[in-house]
């Protein structure tokens, strides 16, 4: 997988391109359609918000996008790589060399320090020599730091508050330096403060990194920081999506 996304430029005209996406759940009378005819495309280095209400839709979006989920009908191209036409190890593949992942809940692994949850997504790529091992851990400190954690690197999860927890999943989504961050309401456990803290190290992330982001949110205080705001209401995107002013990156720190 790594030779194939090798071959990919890394700033290829679009880094997601969706065609005609529909999503059901279910069949029959019990059919649930979450989503109704979605065209998207995302560029590298891009950030967008999917805003609408709770059942519109948003997670359903983010899970195609990020590969979690298959769409009904339509096409899903990431990386110039059509999704259907790979096998399910493939898609595997490119998801963990690919995107960095926020979920509604942390989902941190108990047993594991804040530090160590940060470090699992490179541990599962497999064994580190002494070198890269050492660049891994002082990235993964480097972001806790940023994010307010400096302290609390070698806490459980059980030690830690909603805040806390949500930071240290944040910080494990970009640990791998991904092309793509799938973000589902990642700063709704967090306080205007703690908000600012993680946009800053998003938009870090676009310009050092090229890291693009699909955030899904309520919270109107992220769309100053974005480059669109997409409107979806009964799994349909607005036909004209409201754009934010587009703004230079701003990187503090």
């Amino acid at each position: 997988m790594e030779a194939i996304l090798n071959k990919v430029p890394a700033l290829a005209p679009e880094l997601v391109n969706l065609g005609g996406v529909h999503k059901h759940y279910g069949q029959g009378l019990a059919a649930c359609h979450a989503l109704h005819d979605i065209h998207l495309k995302l560029a590298p280095a891009e950030m967008i918000a999917v805003c609408g209400p709770s059942g519109s839709g948003k997670t359903s979006l983010l899970n195609i996008i990020g590969m979690l989920d298959s769409a009904t009908e339509g096409s899903v191209i990431i990386a110039r790589l059509l999704v259907s036409k790979m096998s399910d190890q493939g898609r595997a593949d490119l998801r963990n060399e690919l995107i960095g992942f926020v979920f509604q809940s942390s989902s941190l692994i108990p047993v594991m320090t804040a530090h160590e949850n940060v470090l699992l997504p490179l541990m599962l790529r497999g064994r580190l020599d002494e070198t890269a091992l050492e660049e891994t851990e002082q990235r993964a400190a480097d972001l806790l730091s940023r994010l307010g954690l400096a302290t609390q690197m070698r806490q459980y999860p059980g030690r830690l508050d909603a805040s806390q927890c949500q930071r240290v999943a944040i910080a494990r989504a970009l640990v791998t330096l991904p092309r793509l961050v799938v973000a589902d309401e990642p700063t709704s456990r967090l306080d205007n403060g703690c908000i600012r803290l993680v946009m800053d190290l998003f938009a870090r992330y676009q310009h050092e990194h090229g890291t693009a982001f699909v955030l899904s949110t309520r919270d109107q205080r992220q769309f100053s920081r974005v480059s669109r705001t997409l409107q979806l209401n009964e799994g349909r995107l607005a036909s004209t999506p409201t754009e934010a002013r587009r703004r230079p990156l701003r990187v503090q720190g």
